[in-house]
């Protein structure tokens, strides 16, 4: 086995790490959503997983996209769907860290104590970070998939 095929393996195993785990979060959601006393549950262990498990491998995943580029001994620019699947990586982390991370904490603080009585469903606030997570999500996994497609595909336009 040579290096370049360690770090590609690398590569991917940290990619099915880092990245599988965010298509279970809808389903995280959905189950704490029909069941409010567990909600903060789910919520709490969404968060987890995102920042104990995802930011830090996602972290690690440029690291050795760039080492692979240098064993490829590539010409990055030009690889436009490379360039293009960086592009759609650099915007996608910075959104789950710098947006989705904090909504999700704001919602585990939001459901810390029990849920109101009575109250005829969530808060406004609430619901409004509910629909961002979700519409959010819905992006992230778009992208993933994008930049999965564009690396196994690599399109020579």
């Amino acid at each position: 086995m040579t290096l370049r095929t360690f770090v590609l393996f690398l590569h991917v195993m940290v990619a099915i790490m880092a990245f599988g785990p965010t298509f279970v979060f809808p389903f995280i959601g959905a189950a704490g959503g029909k069941e409010p006393e567990h909600g903060n549950f789910a919520l709490r262990l969404s968060v987890t997983i995102g920042t104990r498990l995802v930011i830090p491998l996602a972290v690690a995943m440029p690291l050795l996209g760039l080492w692979l580029i240098f064993l490829g001994d590539w010409d990055l620019w030009s690889s436009e769907w490379l360039v293009i699947s960086i592009g759609i990586y650099i915007v996608t982390f910075f959104f789950a860290v710098l947006v989705l991370n904090r909504t999700g904490r704001k919602l585990v603080h939001m459901t810390a104590g029990p849920p109101p009585k009575g109250a005829g469903g969530p808060p406004p606030e609430m619901q409004r970070l509910v629909k961002r997570q979700k519409l959010g999500g819905m992006f992230t996994a778009l992208a993933v998939a994008s930049i999965v497609l564009l690396m196994v595909w690599k399109p020579d336009w």
